[in-house]
């Protein structure tokens, strides 16, 4: 078929199926010459299967073309409302806050929302509100700021890029595990359950673990100190 039919049966655009191609998400169609290309079923099945996984699951390309690649897409696509039923559970309906409220309240300048805004901890919609979760962010940044984790103690706005992006490859290879391990072994309805439960769980694991291990560096830290004397 031609990209014209590709884009009606997929409901994919053209400039999104080369990016897909030139990203080795989609194969190369088939060539006769430069200009002329020619796509089958499986350029549909594999469009649709992004577009699903992307609308349904809110997963990043780096992860669906993992997915793609190995028998865990099709576990995945077999939930076709796992996606929404997280979402809807783990992002509760709570009021939004406006960012001047927000400033007033912390007493703040409009520069640290933006710097925070800018390194992606949180998010101002175009009405000038955030949710409440990126409120308390806020409120938890400026706390940290008080007790010394300030610009003036090297603590830059940049620095908490830092752990914006490892929490960003830590839930993406969490959900890849996630669906690659659990999905299509178990209900959806209990692969719902365990991964809302599963959440705050593994945040008070994540919080011992780093703990754990920030004691043992430092006594290490000491120990060598006190080789040194």
């Amino acid at each position: 078929m031609r990209m014209r039919e590709l884009e009606e049966r997929s409901g994919v655009g053209r400039e999104t199926v080369r990016y897909y191609i030139r990203e080795g998400l989609l194969p190369e169609p088939a060539r006769a010459s430069r200009n002329s290309a020619s796509y089958s079923d499986a350029h549909v099945t594999r469009l649709r299967a992004i577009k699903r996984l992307q609308e349904e699951r809110f997963l990043p390309l780096a992860v669906i073309r993992t997915l793609l690649d190995s028998d865990a897409a099709e576990r995945l696509l077999a939930f076709p409302e796992l996606g929404g039923v997280l979402r809807a559970r783990l992002d509760h309906d709570t009021p939004r806050v406006g960012v001047d409220a927000l400033i007033a309240e912390l007493g703040i300048a409009q520069q640290q929302i933006d710097d925070n805004v800018a390194v992606g901890a949180i998010t101002v919609d175009a009405s000038a509100t955030l949710s409440a979760r990126d409120a308390e962010i806020m409120r938890l940044l400026v706390g940290l700021a008080a007790t010394g984790f300030d610009v003036e103690n090297g603590f830059q706005p940049e620095t908490l890029r830092f752990y914006v992006e490892f929490i960003e490859w830590l839930t993406t290879a969490e959900l890849r595990m996630f669906f690659e391990n659990t999905a299509g072994r178990v209900g959806e309805a209990q692969a719902a359950d365990m991964a809302e439960r599963g959440v705050a769980g593994i945040n008070e694991l994540l919080g011992l673990l780093r703990t754990r291990a920030l004691l043992a560096k430092l006594a290490q830290r000491r120990h060598g100190a006190n080789d040194n004397v």
